[in-house]
């Protein structure tokens, strides 16, 4: 296991044989400066971004945010109510690492499944 920070960690573990990367997370929430957020984002994006591309990623906990029910370009979305401004950060990171929403991993077979992302 390895602490990030307070807000970040992953653990390793096998499973068969595929190494499966987990990250958990937790945003800083609505009404935290846009600094804090950005930071957060940052390591998110350098965390997972550090993680070998032979290893599989799953990043859950509480990413503070609501990506909505309208897909608007992001596939496999899967989200409740009005996006808002956290839930589009979301995507956004969901988007730049090449991660996949929890609705889509029903859709896929487990050879097309690489990144998953569930908040």
């Amino acid at each position: 296991m390895k602490i990030v920070n307070e807000r970040i960690m992953c653990l390793k573990v096998l499973i068969g044989d595929k190494l499966v990367t987990c990250i958990c997370a937790y945003a800083p929430q609505t009404g935290r400066s846009a600094e804090e957020k950005d930071s957060f984002w940052d390591q998110m994006i350098s965390v997972t971004g550090s993680i070998p591309a032979s290893e599989l990623i799953v990043v859950g906990g509480d990413l503070n945010g609501h990506v909505g029910t309208n897909v608007d370009g992001y596939d496999g979305v899967h989200g409740f109510g009005e996006r808002n401004a956290d839930g589009e950060q979301i995507l956004e990171f969901c988007d730049a690492m090449e991660l996949i929403t929890y609705k889509h991993l029903f859709q896929e077979t487990e050879e097309q499944i690489s990144h998953l992302c569930i908040w």
